[in-house]
């Protein structure tokens, strides 16, 4: 990776979980939100997308937990444009 996609990536990533950050699992669930807080447990697909833009997705794969649960919602998607702005997020 080069230096203005992994910038992209250290933008998003700090949006979607920042440091020290605790995620809410629905339904209350320590051990799945224990999970979903750790860096570790996502997969990441880093790439340019246009001119000045980058995509930046997060999935979970909470089996690097230990869990064999299914999370259809944990993940994220983001566009961060070359000035290090997230223009949009899903």
């Amino acid at each position: 990776m080069k230096g203005p996609l992994v910038a992209a990536l250290e933008i998003a990533m700090n949006e979607f979980l920042p440091p020290g950050a605790k995620v809410e699992a629905r339904g209350g669930s320590e051990v799945i939100a224990n999970c979903l807080s750790r860096r570790s447990t996502y997969d990441v697909l880093a790439m340019a997308y246009g001119d000045g833009l980058f995509y930046v997705s997060f999935s979970p794969r909470v089996e690097r937990c230990g869990l064999a649960d299914e999370i259809l919602d944990g993940g994220a998607e983001y566009i961060v444009d070359s000035r290090g702005r997230v223009v949009r997020r899903r």
